[in-house]
């Protein structure tokens, strides 16, 4: 099981392609002491932590609090995706030493982060993610986002991240947003260069194959939201999806929980409740660009699988 920890909905970016719904609400030292001890009295299969935000290191203090009181019982992996701009070196060392895995969401192509990201100095701020990149390169990894838009210069983009050393990558195409037959082709064709790279005895890990979820893009596991409330999947961080809050709402850390996660009845009504709210929310052609774009992602995740055990076994003879 993966619990997500929602610190904050504010953020020193608003990047155009972020459907999180921007607000001053942050999590509380009160809720991060009562769902310690929420955690505390069940007994979930919990192996990973991820924190999400907004900007997730805007709450540093309470990221290193909820790290340090884990229940012991628990031995989970940590996460956190950040904009970098807030990385420092004691930030760095922290997680080092608690086995955080840190990733960088980036773009790259300067033209579209102009136009995508949104943020007074933002040239001072692409220095500062570029000097944080080849700092800590051998420990990050890299969200590389990808936008219809900026899909033609997807493998430019890869091979600038590639060659400030880093060796972990997650590739994010958008999701839920009309793609033209051009922006596909592009997408699949850049996949496939960045597979051909690969195959070409240069070395990276693909992120991608240590994530799943049954509805494409947003996670469905416990989520604990800044108020105390529980949910199912982060869905609720989107501005789309603020009104159906109270659908998809499963209980709260003071009078625990109404459902059983092994209760296959519950999984899979709620699954219904999300998809019949996507449907509300997005145009079929939306829904059928999502599809797509799964498709692309899924096939190249797969050869690379493949092609990594042949590589690794060559590397054994």
């Amino acid at each position: 099981m993966e619990l997500i920890y929602i610190l904050t909905y504010d953020c020193n970016f608003r990047c155009k392609y972020c459907d999180v719904y921007k607000h001053k609400n942050s999590i509380s030292q009160e809720i991060i002491n009562q769902s310690l001890l929420f955690l505390e009295q069940n007994n979930f299969i919990i192996e990973k932590v991820k924190f999400f935000g907004g900007e997730p290191l805007l709450k540093k203090k309470f990221i290193k609090d909820i790290i340090k009181n884990f229940p012991k019982k628990y031995n989970p992996n940590f996460y956190i995706t950040t904009n970098t701009t807030l990385v420092d070196e004691n930030f760095i060392i922290f997680s080092k030493e608690n086995n955080i895995n840190l990733t960088f969401s980036i773009d790259w192509d300067l033209d579209i982060l102009w136009e995508n990201r949104i943020l007074e100095n933002w040239f001072n701020s692409w220095e500062l993610i570029i000097k944080n990149t080849k700092k800590y390169a051998d420990f990050v990894r890299v969200n590389q986002v990808i936008t219809s838009k900026n899909s033609k210069t997807f493998f430019k983009n890869f091979k600038f991240i590639y060659d400030l050393w880093v060796r972990k990558f997650n590739f994010l195409p958008a999701y839920y947003e009309e793609w033209s037959k051009e922006w596909f082709i592009n997408l699949k064709n850049w996949f496939e260069e960045v597979f051909n790279f690969y195959k070409s005895w240069n070395h990276f890990k693909l992120v991608n194959l240590e994530n799943y979820s049954d509805v494409s893009f947003f996670n469905l596991w416990l989520v604990i939201d800044t108020d105390g409330i529980i949910y199912w999947t982060n869905l609720i961080l989107s501005w789309k999806f603020e009104m159906y809050k109270n659908q998809l709402k499963i209980g709260d850390i003071f009078n625990w929980l109404k459902f059983d996660f092994n209760d296959h009845i519950f999984v899979e009504s709620y699954l219904i409740l999300i998809w019949d709210i996507l449907k509300k929310e997005y145009t079929s052609l939306v829904l059928k660009s999502v599809k797509y774009v799964d498709l692309i992602l899924n096939n190249f995740c797969d050869d690379f699988y493949k092609t990594y055990w042949v590589k690794y076994m060559k590397s054994l003879q």
